[in-house]
C-alpha cells in the first residue's frame, strides 16, 4: 500500500514538473516566421497603433541606405502630390527621406486614410492619373512581405534624355505606402519597400 502511494506521489510530482516545463516552451506555431516577424513570413505585418512617422522610418535599413529624416504630409499636400483631389478620407501622412550609396534620393511615404476602402480608392485614383505607355505596361504587379504591390514606371527628362523612374505602391489596411527614388534601376526601390516590413 505504501509502495502504491509512493508511486502515485512520484507520478504526481513528475506530472506537475512536466506540465511546468511544457508551459515554458514555445508553441510549435509561435516561431518568428509563423507570427509574421521572420524573413520568410507568408502573411504581411499589419500596421496597428504605430505613430505614422515611425512607419516611414525604416528600423532595419538595408546596407547602402542612409536615413536622412522625415516630415509630416498634410492632407492637402497628399492630394496635390498624388493627384487625389477627389479622394475623400485622407487623414495625413509622413515622408521618410533616404540617401543611397550612389547619392540617389529615396522616399518612403505613408498615407493614413479613414478605412481600407478609402485606401484602395486612393491607389486606383493615383494609378488613373498616369497616361498609358506606348508598347509596354506602366503597372507591374510584384509581391513581397506576404502581399502584392504595384510597381509604376514613369519617365522624366534628365540631362537631355528621357529616363525611367519607379515607385512601389500598396496598401496595408487603411494605410497606403509609396516607395520611390531617383534611380533608373527599380531594384533598390524594391529593396527599400521590402525593408518597411509591411
Amino acid at each position: 500500500m505504501k509502495r502504491n502511494i509512493a508511486l502515485i506521489s512520484v507520478f504526481a510530482i513528475l506530472m506537475i514538473a512536466f506540465s511546468g516545463c511544457v508551459g515554458n516552451t514555445p508553441a510549435a506555431n509561435s516561431t518568428p516566421a509563423a507570427n509574421g516577424t521572420g524573413s520568410n513570413n507568408s502573411k504581411a505585418n499589419v500596421i496597428s497603433g504605430e505613430n505614422i512617422s515611425e512607419i516611414s522610418k525604416i528600423k532595419n535599413l538595408p546596407a547602402g541606405f542612409e536615413y536622412v529624416g522625415n516630415h509630416s504630409l498634410s492632407p492637402d499636400e497628399i492630394k496635390i502630390n498624388y493627384n487625389a483631389e477627389n479622394v475623400s478620407g485622407i487623414l495625413g501622412g509622413s515622408e521618410g527621406l533616404y540617401k543611397g550609396s550612389n547619392n540617389s534620393d529615396f522616399y518612403v511615404d505613408v498615407i493614413q486614410l479613414e478605412n481600407k476602402e478609402a485606401a484602395n480608392n486612393f491607389i486606383s485614383t493615383y494609378k488613373s492619373s498616369f497616361p498609358p505607355l506606348n508598347g509596354s505596361s506602366r503597372f507591374v504587379e510584384d509581391s513581397f512581405n506576404g502581399h502584392s504591390a504595384i510597381r509604376i514606371t514613369d519617365y522624366t527628362f534628365e540631362a537631355g534624355k528621357t529616363v525611367p523612374r519607379y515607385l512601389y505602391v500598396w496598401n496595408n489596411e487603411n494605410y497606403v505606402l509609396v516607395v520611390s527614388g531617383n534611380t533608373v534601376d527599380y531594384s533598390p526601390i524594391r529593396q527599400l519597400a521590402e525593408a518597411t516590413g509591411y
